[in-house]
């Protein structure tokens, strides 16, 4: 199985974004996600929309953009990015969760939702026809360096029995404290791919390389 991994790039300097950009791509990272946080749904601000588009200009990746925002739909049009391929938002920030997946859609980008520690997987049952990526979150969303929340092998294989029962076949994230404690045992329970932080990728100098063949040894 191809697993992807995505670094958190609100993790990395900003100041030497286009070095960041190329080392991470360089160390075998396979997509970027973006994280876009607007202070109302989640209490923190990152990462805004001039460093959107400049990551967008130099990156060889695809892009994964996490909306952490209160009514995404208003905003979708400013990540109609060329390199934009999923666009994640968070089912209690919608007012009309089916609209903005299929305004998503429409966009030719993938829709995805993602999947608070404490949401109700009803989410995902309802609009499974629709979803063709997930972020299971491993912490409340918001900040990086929280601890890993134990119960989340159990939703992420709830999450995994509700895909094979409908036939979907969409990408199932696992974003935060990813670690070499924790990514075997997620890739058992139906993860197919990562976003990567400070417990796992961004840590020990950020050497990206060794980190992340760290992690890649880990699942042999």
């Amino acid at each position: 199985m191809e697993i992807n991994y995505s670094p958190s790039l609100m993790c990395v300097d900003l100041l030497n974004l286009r070095s960041e950009v190329e080392n991470l791509a360089n160390a075998g990272c396979t997509t970027y996600h973006i994280d876009v946080m607007d202070g109302n749904y989640v209490p923190n601000m990152a990462l805004g929309l001039l460093d959107i588009k400049a990551i967008d200009s130099i990156s060889t990746l695809p892009l994964e953009v996490h909306l952490m925002v209160t009514e995404p739909a208003k905003l979708l049009d400013l990540f109609d990015l060329k390199n934009v391929s999923t666009i994640f938002v968070h089912p209690e920030s919608c007012t009309d969760l089916r609209r903005t997946l299929l305004k998503i859609k429409s966009m030719k980008k993938h829709p995805g939702i993602a999947i608070n520690p404490n949401s109700s997987l009803s989410f995902l049952v309802e609009t499974i026809d629709l979803v063709e990526a997930i972020i299971v979150m491993a912490v409340n969303p918001g900040y990086a360096g929280q601890k890993f929340i134990e119960t989340t092998y159990e939703k992420l294989q709830t999450v995994t029995e509700i895909c094979t029962k409908y036939s979907c076949k969409a990408e199932i994230l696992l974003d935060g404290s990813i670690s070499d404690k924790n990514i075997k045992q997620l890739i058992e329970y139906g993860a197919t791919g990562f976003v990567l932080g400070t417990a796992g990728l961004f840590r020990d100098g950020n050497d990206y390389v060794a980190n992340l063949n760290h992690l890649k040894k880990v699942l042999k």
